[in-house]
């Protein structure tokens, strides 16, 4: 059914929310509302995954789990079933199904080939919590989204989880890893080993699996991303301590591997607290036509015992040699936030993407946001970070571990769950990658190339970069000229272009008396 839905907060939450409602880019208006792609069952939902028609890019279809059984004394034990949906008009409004196959599933990923034909995997744990009989499913759709059929399983019959797909999009070879920890053992990480299987023929069928990974590598959240000559890279997290970030390459297809995979970095993980999920790394690399086509972009998280916070590093030698890493998130370090759920895009002209679940707002109740950054030189640098959610929600259990967006037709499209009903739902948002908040001043508004170097103040609004980027404001007035716009600067009577707020009350630190 075609939906797009606003809805009454739970009760007691309405104070919460209509306080973070009003958080992080400012008292001016917002750009349009999120769109709800799933549907209201009351059910938790999330784990999101987004592909664009590479045909056309108004039509995209989405896919996430729903948790539709558990105990609320024992969360671990839960049915989930698979939900997707499609939109033929970018996304404004969307319909939506369920896969009623009585089967427990998780973990899903989509992608689309240049045909059209969609393709999504999910772990099948037909005996859920045991391990008997589980695989991962391929299921294909060649009628745009509306229907899908179940090509293949892939699997050893063992202990499997966190399965992820990529697609070669000139070949259509769907490349799917996964976590093996041995037979019929559950999570065991430390042998944790990375699999492999690729179909050339467009899901009918898929070579017998093999282990990528060396001994000396253990790892989990694996995901793969393929070059503009047909490299294949996979990224995973290391399961032992050091939290090493890994990555492998094979250059034929998927045929052979590194024998002993390339460090990206070290990523000491932060403490887990109140459902946070931040394990899952994203990779992503240029196929423009662009002067940085070929570069790799690795995001990942990096946990400190006081916050923990997103890092970007780019690789322009498939991955040999990493460039140090940038932090992306942007509010105060000594905050205490958390960020979580990162995924990094580029697209067609080679601009470079970050979305991600961000806690900087509310002081003594944290609440989840979606937010975007982008860098427009290559990974260097990044500008303001962009709240792309609606307002910022009291963080719920069931929620997963990824978030992926897709981009398209010089539009972002950014797919996260939050609560903002009581549970969490699967919100989309497009955005305009030239004018973030459509405002009709340009984020490059000088065109030199580079976002947010020359932001207008003074009282310009031609020729010069946007002020307020994720905020409407066609005057750009900026009061204390620190070029923070004051539709959206924490502090608008003095001047404070960083925006830091460590006490996340919503006033920025240069005016707070706190």
């Amino acid at each position: 059914m075609s939906h797009r839905r606003t809805f009454s907060l739970v009760a007691c939450l309405v104070t919460v929310l209509a306080f973070a409602n009003n958080l992080g880019q400012g008292a001016g208006d917002t750009w349009p509302a999120n769109v709800q792609v799933s549907e209201n069952t009351g059910n938790p939902q999330s784990e999101t995954s987004l592909a664009a028609d590479p045909n056309d890019p108004l039509h995209l279809v989405a896919i996430w789990w729903e948790v539709i059984q558990y105990d609320p004394q024992d969360p671990g034990m839960r049915q989930k079933r698979l939900n997707w949906a499609w939109t033929r008009d970018g996304g404004l409004t969307w319909q939506s199904r369920r896969f009623e196959n009585g089967i427990y599933s998780s973990d899903p990923a989509i992608v689309a080939d240049r045909d059209g034909n969609f393709y999504i995997e999910t772990i099948l744990v037909p005996h859920f919590p045991y391990q008997d009989g589980v695989s991962i499913g391929i299921l294909k759709s060649t009628d745009g989204g509306e229907t899908f059929v179940k090509t293949a399983d892939v699997g050893l019959d063992r202990s499997m989880d966190k399965p992820f797909m990529g697609i070669d999009p000139v070949t259509g070879a769907l490349y799917v890893v996964w976590v093996d920890s041995g037979e019929k053992s559950f999570r065991l990480r430390h042998s944790s080993r990375i699999y492999l299987a690729v179909s050339y023929d467009h899901g009918a069928s898929f070579t017998p699996p093999r282990q990528i990974s060396a001994t000396d590598s253990p790892g989990f959240f694996p995901m793969p991303t393929v070059g503009p000559d047909g490299e294949v890279y996979v990224i995973w997290h290391e399961t032992e301590n050091g939290r090493k970030l890994f990555l492998d390459r094979s250059l034929d297809g998927g045929r052979t591997w590194l024998q002993h995979e390339m460090v990206i970095a070290v990523a000491n993980q932060g403490p887990a607290q109140q459902g946070f999920g931040f394990y899952q790394p994203s990779l992503a690399v240029d196929r423009s036509s662009g002067p940085r086509r070929g570069r790799l972009y690795a995001v990942w998280i990096r946990g400190t015992p006081d916050t923990v916070d997103i890092q970007l590093a780019w690789s322009d030698d498939r991955g040999d040699r990493w460039s140090d890493p940038v932090r992306v998130d942007d509010d105060a370090p000594a905050s205490g936030a958390y960020h979580s759920r990162p995924w990094v895009l580029v697209d067609d002209r080679g601009r470079v993407h970050v979305t991600f679940n961000d806690y900087r707002l509310g002081a003594d109740v944290p609440l989840k946001a979606e937010y975007m950054a982008t860098s427009t030189d290559g990974g260097m640098t990044l500008g303001p970070n962009i709240r792309v959610s609606d307002g910022a929600y009291p963080n719920m259990i069931f929620g997963g571990d990824y978030d992926q967006p897709a981009v398209g037709g010089n539009r972002l499209h950014a797919i996260w769950s939050d609560a903002r009903s009581g549970h969490n739902d699967v919100f989309t948002q497009s955005v305009d990658l030239d004018d973030f908040d459509e405002d009709g001043i340009l984020n490059d508004g000088d065109l030199d190339g580079q976002y947010a170097d020359h932001r207008c103040t003074g009282g310009a609004t031609a020729h010069c970069d946007d002020n307020c980027p994720g905020t409407p404001n066609a005057d750009q007035s900026d009061a204390d000229g620190d070029l923070v716009g004051d539709a959206c600067d924490n502090c608008p009577e003095a001047p404070n272009t960083n925006q830091f707020d460590t006490d996340r009350d919503g006033i920025g630190d240069a005016c707070d008396a706190a």
